[in-house]
């Protein structure tokens, strides 16, 4: 369990088990607590006026997310299991009433700072034009953790357009490909 969670009384966490596709909360409902994903993975998504679905946050394992919900009476938008795993629900109120412990108030604005960090660096990488040069980014950064296709959602980028940017990389030597789906910066291991 990530600090500062692990500070709280057992009786605040709730774990369980989800499957692939299962909504966990939906955008309007009365929140009861924010989540941390132990295996599988999570996407925070909010539908468009025409029904369109956005991912506005991958949750993968060790991270939490739905924090916001501590300081809201409703979910501001879905949660959809996408690898199924195992979850913790954290207990609004347990969470309400630890911010007066000093160290649980200053580990969790640790943790919020580096979210926030992590959210504007995704940010800057986002905004750059050349696919070939967000990639790269991307690999500096170590966005790439997993597979070729996540990486190209985390970018915004199209899994073609990803893949030609990666091709590009390794002809002009600039990165590594030491086996298929494997891509690495020069001297890396």
């Amino acid at each position: 369990m990530p600090d500062p969670y692990a500070r709280l009384p057992k009786s605040a966490q709730k774990l369980f088990s989800a499957d692939a596709r299962e909504t966990l909360f939906r955008q309007g409902a009365e929140t009861t607590g924010l989540y941390i994903v132990l295996t599988g993975s999570v996407h925070l998504e909010r539908v468009g006026p025409n029904g369109e679905r956005f991912v506005i946050h991958r949750a993968k394992a060790g991270t939490s997310f739905a924090e916001a919900s501590i300081f809201s009476e409703h979910y501001h938008c879905d949660a959809l299991v996408i690898e199924a795993g195992e979850f913790m629900r954290i207990d609004k109120t347990a969470v309400l009433g630890a911010f007066g412990d000093v160290e649980f108030a200053r580990a969790y604005g640790r943790q919020a700072a580096r979210q926030i960090q992590a959210q504007r660096q995704l940010l800057e990488i986002v905004g750059i034009r050349s696919a070939e040069e967000r990639v790269m980014a991307g690999l500096v950064a170590g966005l790439l953790d997993g597979q070729v296709i996540d990486f190209a959602a985390l970018l915004r980028l199209s899994h073609e357009a990803t893949y030609r940017a990666l091709r590009a990389l390794v002809e002009a030597g600039r990165v590594t490909n030491p086996s298929r789906g494997i891509y690495r910066l020069p001297g890396a291991f």
